[in-house]
């Protein structure tokens, strides 16, 4: 159950938080070869700081806390699509987007009371991740 949390400088209307957040549960799903029923997504205004960028300048700062077993190639391909659209929908330069994963074991996520032991390849077609107690590989 990846939780992926956006806090940008850019002003976002509620339309448009929508729609991003639509977009970041279908591209993870298609980077991750996943479903999209699982995917926590937050899009907030603030104020971010990154020490490269002066201010004023616009900034996204991205958490990322995903399940282990996603390989570096998996975790940097959606690093630079979340990077592009950042730019593409809130004119954040690439030098200014900055994303950070943290991996946690199938336990640590729970979803509606019951932990998400193992993933599970329905998650792929999008039958949703593996319930309590599931066998997994990841």
């Amino acid at each position: 159950m990846p939780h992926l949390r956006f806090d940008l400088s850019a002003a976002v209307d509620d339309g448009e938080r929508a729609s991003f957040a639509a977009w970041v549960a279908e591209t993870y799903a298609d980077v991750m070869e996943t479903g999209t029923d699982h995917v926590g997504v937050i899009v907030t205004e603030s104020d971010p700081r990154l020490g490269r960028a002066d201010e004023g300048d616009s900034v996204a700062l991205v958490n990322a806390d995903i399940r282990v077993g996603r390989s570096v190639e998996q975790r940097h391909e959606l690093a630079r699509r979340l990077t592009a659209e950042l730019g593409d929908r809130f004119s954040v330069p690439e030098k200014f987007v900055y994303v950070v994963f943290t991996e946690h074991a199938g336990v640590d996520f729970v979803l509606g009371g019951d932990p998400l032991d193992g993933w599970d390849s329905g998650e792929a077609s999008g039958d949703g991740p593996a319930g309590p107690g599931a066998a997994g590989t990841e």
